[in-house]
C-alpha cells in the first residue's frame, strides 16, 4: 500500500516539474516577430517606441544556462544609464525597446548571441556555446535629454560634495585648497642628498612659511614647462590607508610624458610637472583625478587619493 501512494506521489511531483517546466520555457513566455522570447515580470510594456532623445536608468542581470548568476548590476551602488535604442539592432536592444518605466522584463537569449554582444565581460565569454541565457532588466526611469543631463549634473554635485566632505576630515589643516579642481595639496621639506640616496624628513612646513608658487598651483606654469618627458617617485594610497601603488617597494621608476596618458590616472601623468625636481609633494584628489566612476581591483569607484610626488626628474625617451 506504501508503495502505492510513494509511486502516485512521485508521479504527481513528475508531473507538476513537467507542467513548471512548459508553463516556465513556453506558456510564460511571448516571443516578438524576431523570434526574441520574452515575458514581463513587472510592469506592461511600451505602447509605443520612444525616440533616441531619451536615457533609460536601469539594473541588469545575467543568468546563465546553469541558473549562475553571470552579471547583476545591482550590486552597484548606483544605476547603469543608457540611451534608450530607438532602433533594436539585436535582442537586448529590441528587449529594452519594449520596457516601461518601473518594469521588468526577461528575456532568453542563445549563449552565441550574447557572447557577440557582451563581449567585454570574461564570464559571458566563456559560457558554452549552443544553448540559452537569461537576461533581465528593471527599468527604472526613461527621462529625456534635458532631464537625464540635470540628472547627471545633480548626481556629479552630490558625489563632488560627499568627496569633498571625505578629503577635508582626512586633511585637517595645513593644506592648500586649489578651488577649481577641489585639489588638497602642500610641500615637504626639500630631499636632502645623502650617500646612503634621498631622504624625506616627512615634516610638513608650515603654511605661513614661504612656500613661493604653492598659491593657486595648477593655474601657475609647470615647473618643468619645457621637459617633455619625466620620471619620479609615488606613494598612491586610498584614504583608508590601503596602498595602491609605492615606487620605492616596487623597486622602479614611474615616467610621465607632455600630453599623453600613459598612466592609469590623471593625477600620475599631470601632477609631476607640477613638481620642483628637489621637492616632495603630497595632494589628496577626487576621484576624477583617479580611478573615477569606474575604479579598479581594490578601490572602490568615486574613491579619493593619497598622492605623494617626489625624485621629479626630466628625461630623454
Amino acid at each position: 500500500m506504501n508503495s502505492k501512494w510513494l509511486i502516485r506521489s512521485l508521479v504527481l511531483l513528475a508531473t507538476v516539474s513537467l507542467g513548471f517546466f512548459i508553463y516556465r520555457y513556453f506558456l510564460g513566455y511571448q516571443t516578438t516577430e524576431t523570434g526574441l522570447k520574452y515575458r514581463f515580470l513587472k510592469g506592461k510594456p511600451l505602447e509605443t517606441v520612444l525616440s533616441s532623445d531619451n536615457y533609460c536608468l536601469l539594473n541588469y542581470m545575467i543568468i546563465g544556462p546553469g541558473n549562475d548568476t553571470i552579471f547583476n548590476s545591482y550590486n552597484a551602488d548606483t544605476l547603469v544609464e543608457v540611451p534608450y535604442p530607438s532602433d533594436a539592432n539585436n535582442e537586448l536592444t529590441e528587449a529594452l525597446q519594449m520596457a516601461s518605466a518601473g518594469s521588468k522584463l526577461e528575456v532568453i537569449i542563445p549563449t552565441d548571441s550574447l557572447k557577440k554582444k557582451v563581449s567585454s565581460h570574461y564570464k559571458v565569454q566563456l559560457l558554452p556555446d549552443n544553448q540559452e541565457a537569461r537576461v533581465i532588466f528593471e527599468v527604472s526611469k526613461i527621462m529625456s535629454s534635458q532631464d537625464y543631463f540635470n540628472f547627471i549634473a545633480e548626481k556629479a554635485y552630490q558625489r563632488s560634495v560627499v568627496e569633498q566632505k571625505l578629503i577635508e576630515q582626512y586633511c585637517g589643516k595645513g593644506w592648500y585648497l586649489d578651488t577649481a579642481t577641489g585639489i588638497r595639496y602642500r610641500k615637504l621639506e626639500s630631499i636632502i642628498n645623502i650617500d646612503q640616496g634621498l631622504k624625506n624628513s616627512s615634516i610638513p612646513k608650515s603654511v605661513n612659511e614661504d612656500q613661493s608658487g604653492l598659491q593657486n598651483l595648477f593655474k601657475n606654469a609647470p615647473f618643468h614647462k619645457g621637459a617633455f618627458s619625466l620620471e619620479y617617485d609615488l606613494v598612491m594610497k586610498r584614504l583608508n590607508g590601503d596602498l595602491i601603488y609605492d615606487s620605492k617597494l616596487e623597486g622602479k621608476k614611474y615616467f610621465t610624458q607632455w600630453d599623453q596618458q600613459i598612466n592609469p590616472v590623471t593625477a600620475m601623468n599631470e601632477f609631476p610637472f607640477w613638481v620642483a625636481s628637489n621637492s616632495i609633494m603630497e595632494f589628496v584628489v577626487p576621484s576624477k583625478f583617479g580611478f573615477g566612476a569606474a575604479g579598479r581591483i581594490g578601490v572602490p569607484a568615486y574613491s579619493p587619493l593619497y598622492v605623494k610626488i617626489y625624485g621629479v626628474k626630466p628625461v630623454q625617451r
